[in-house]
């Protein structure tokens, strides 16, 4: 019986090609969607889980309980200190991302390489990350000075097949120091927080005397292991003794004011390393990470997509009722009872959804080479055990069952003749509810794309408080060493140029970053500090940036006595609480600035943050060349500028940006989730609207009759086609009021994570309603027009 049915199914499809095609390909879309979905939830969800040991793995965080907020560095000394004093922690690892060395080359090669990955790293972190070696050994090696680890491809990009084992690398052409290559390590999977080519060993470095034993410079990353024994609850009762045995003494050397408040401020934590890339925007590193609403929202997103898809195919079922009502005629006739034909129509369904679901795994592998941009190149379709896929079928053939009791009842209950009559209509109101569903669906999405479209444009031309345009970064700069100065003057001299400025700190995409806390000269002792970010620069940064000056004056190289000026921002300057801001003294307890002016606050970060105070001093940074220049002569300018770096630096290849770009990469995130809802946006409008169509068409066959009169009597194509429009737009009406508070809700919990955040335009959401209210008049016409021109003779001789 049951391969009679399939039998049966599989002729209805080759029967009637038209709707089939409409009802595999609204499923297939759907699935696919999902499909795709799935993928990336799975990828963002599944990072640092590959770990053999994930559970004993964890990196150690600091929650500043005042400031509401998690820090993740620490001074050299701390890791040591915590496998001494507390004993369920196996073993600690220091690892130092290093964004000022980037020019690598082997020993024998003429030519530099920029490489972005480094870190200093201590051995022991290799056996806390579980980090595979393909090649040598590093529990000696890396325990010597001057010693590197690489990963495999950076091994292929420089040696090729041949062994790197015990090769030299040359960093930032330093070629009296050369690192010699002792291991290649397994790449780190795309599902890691960490990523990263060069592991230079941390043994023998001490980036300035007593560094490595100095409690106050936080700049290392710690991640531990646990023993087998550890208790979390026990640990974290223990990590306070760290702060007082060790950071506390440190405080009261150095004369903080209240020491003991600023312990009682301060609480240590240990954090899962899986939860890492998805940690919540108050814990401060350099990591890429992921949203957790933003999983969330795509997840809500595929179940109602493929909830949609599943939802179309019983719209179009019930479509087809008037089509086969001679077909369950002649079945009832001859004996079929309701039982069978439920169990038919059932079976249908079922061979429906698996069809629909080898076509929609064929199409998500079809269109993943295209789309995988839009998820950063992470997803494969491999990703997915043999267990998931067959959890996905089964989840299908459920669904598919589902979708069709509906029709298999109403087909099997309805009293028919031979003569293809139907006697009796399905609901109509259970009808309208799945379009108001399908279409309430449609313009949330469409909501939320438009949504965070406008976050982008209010992110990407909001005033950052500097001037991002025409301005140029060259990278790599210290790689000149003593010529970076002759280097500045020269492309200085350029006819394009208007301002150069050399500096360690970028307010866009940089990783330097430092801060400090500060407090009015005399007031150290018996106040509590304002945390502040400060910055080298020279004199050349604030009118290259554009950057306001509200009060005093910028820097001058004829004045010696600016060696000791500093230039604040307007918000360190009311955190302060100074009463003559202009020639007041600040100190961070080892140093003195006299405030030479106040600059109105610049965003240095994503707008996901608030603007934090700042602050500039003179300094000899060498790092990066920011280059102001005149528009429209970006062609000539960036001609003459390489021909001006390759006199400098003939082994290396000059590296550059646009500073508008760097800024734009900040917020690619928000770019990709744009692009990501206007993509499912799509497919969902499009699945609704083959729904529409198919009761479009019901409809009008229903109502061939009528049509086929009111044509006799006179009624005019636009009289059809309103008369035909009237059932749908009601509920796609309410469709639209129910979707925009909705809409509301979803982006009103996603626009939550930024700091500043366009206002929600009343346009957004009448655009909104306007454009599926318009595709699904669009829609409905199609039928509409060609019910109408159908000539009435022919319809009347039928009925």
């Amino acid at each position: 019986m049951l391969k009679n049915y399939v039998t049966l199914t599989l002729r209805l499809i080759w029967k009637r090609k038209l709707l089939s095609l409409v009802k595999i390909g609204g499923l297939t879309i759907g699935i696919a969607s999902f499909l795709l979905l799935m993928m990336y939830l799975k990828h963002e969800s599944s990072y640092d889980r590959f770990y053999q040991q994930e559970d004993k793995i964890f990196r150690v965080t600091t929650k500043y309980l005042k400031e509401g907020f998690y820090g993740v560095d620490y001074p050299a000394p701390f890791s040591k200190a915590m496998v001494s004093d507390i004993p369920e922690i196996e073993m600690a690892g220091r690892y130092l991302p290093i964004s000022w060395f980037n020019q690598v080359r082997p020993s024998g090669k003429a030519k530099n390489f920029y490489e972005e990955k480094l870190a200093y790293v201590d051995a022991d972190l290799f056996d806390i990350l579980e980090v595979p070696l393909l090649a040598g050994e590093f529990r000696k090696s890396m325990t010597q000075p001057n010693t590197v680890s690489i990963s495999s491809r950076i091994a292929k990009k420089y040696f090729g097949s041949k062994s790197p084992i015990n090769k030299q690398l040359f960093i930032n052409d330093n070629t009296e120091n050369p690192y010699r290559i002792v291991s290649v390590f397994k790449d780190f999977p795309s599902n890691s927080h960490l990523d990263v080519d060069f592991m230079i060993s941390l043994a023998g470095i001490e980036f300035w005397p007593g560094e490595q034993q100095y409690w106050g410079a936080n700049i290392y990353n710690v991640y531990v292991k646990l023993n087998e024994k550890a208790d979390i609850a026990s640990i974290h009762e223990k990590l306070p003794q760290i702060t007082t045995n060790y950071f506390l003494p440190s405080w009261t050397e150095r004369k903080f004011s209240n020491p003991a408040e600023l312990a009682r401020n301060i609480r240590h934590e240990l954090q899962p390393v899986h939860e890492i890339y998805l940690s919540p925007k108050d814990v401060r590193d350099d990591g890429a990470h992921g949203s957790k609403s933003l999983l969330l929202l795509f997840g809500f997103a595929g179940i109602l997509i493929i909830a949609i898809a599943f939802i179309n195919y019983v719209n179009l079922s019930t479509a087809g009722f008037s089509a086969r009502t001679k077909e369950v005629g002649i079945r009832k006739v001859m004996g079929a009872g309701k039982k069978t034909l439920t169990a038919q129509f059932l079976i249908e369904s079922v061979v429906f959804s698996i069809l629909s679901f080898i076509l929609g795994w064929f199409c998500c592998w079809l269109v993943l080479p295209h789309v995988n941009p839009l998820f950063s190149d992470t997803l494969s379709i491999s990703s997915f055990s043999l267990l998931e896929i067959g959890l996905f079928l089964l989840i299908i053939v459920v669904l598919g069952l589902l979708s069709g009791l509906y029709p298999s009842f109403g087909i099997s209950k309805l009293t028919l003749a031979v003569k293809n009559q139907l006697t009796e209509r399905g609901n109509p109101v259970f009808r309208n509810a799945l379009v108001v569903f399908q279409f309430v669906v449609s313009v949330v999405l469409i909501i939320c794309t438009m949504v965070v479209s406008n976050q982008l444009d209010f992110m990407l031309s909001k005033d950052l408080g500097f001037e991002k345009e025409q301005v140029l970064i060259v990278k790599g700069t210290d790689v000149l060493k003593d010529n970076v100065s002759t280097f500045k003057e020269a492309v200085s001299s350029l006819n394009a140029v208007e301002q150069v400025s050399i500096s360690d700190y970028l307010p866009v995409g940089s990783p330097r970053r430092f801060s400090d806390s500060f407090w009015e000269k005399g007031l150290q002792d018996n106040k509590e500090g304002v945390t502040s970010q400060i910055w080298q620069v020279d004199n050349e940064y604030v009118p290259t940036l554009g950057i306001d000056i509200i009060a005093g004056r910028n820097f001058q190289e004829s004045l010696v006595s600016d060696s000791t000026a500093i230039l604040i921002s307007s918000t360190l300057a009311a955190q302060l609480h100074l009463n003559e801001v202009i020639g007041s003294h600040i100190t961070n307890k080892d140093k003195t600035w006299q405030i030479i002016g106040v600059y109105r606050d610049f965003h240095f970060e994503s707008l996901e943050n608030e603007i934090s105070p700042s602050s500039l001093i003179l300094g000899n940074p060498s790092a990066t060349a920011l280059v102001k220049f005149k528009p429209q002569e970006t062609g000539a300018f960036l001609s003459a500028l390489k021909e001006v770096w390759s006199k400098f630096s003939p082994t290396t290849q000059m590296r550059y940006e646009f500073m508008d770009d760097s800024f734009a990469l900040l917020h690619e995130k928000v770019e990709h989730a744009a692009a990501l809802f206007n993509f499912f946006a799509s497919l969902t409008i499009l699945i609704s609207c083959l729904g529409l169509f198919s009761l479009t068409a019901f409809v009008t066959d229903q109502r061939g009759k009528e049509i086929g009169i009111r044509k006799v009597l006179g009624a005019s194509l636009l009289n059809i086609i309103s008369l035909l429009s009237k059932d749908f737009i009601k509920p796609i009406l309410i469709a639209i009021a129910i979707a925009i508070p909705l809409g509301v809700l979803v982006m009103e919990n996603w626009l939550q994570d930024f700091a500043y955040r366009t206002p929600f335009k009343i346009t957004t959401f009448l655009l909104a309603g306007i454009i599926a209210l318009t595709i699904a008049l669009f829609t409905i016409a199609f039928h509409s027009i060609k019910a109408s021109l159908i000539n009435p003779t022919n319809t009347l001789l039928q009925e």
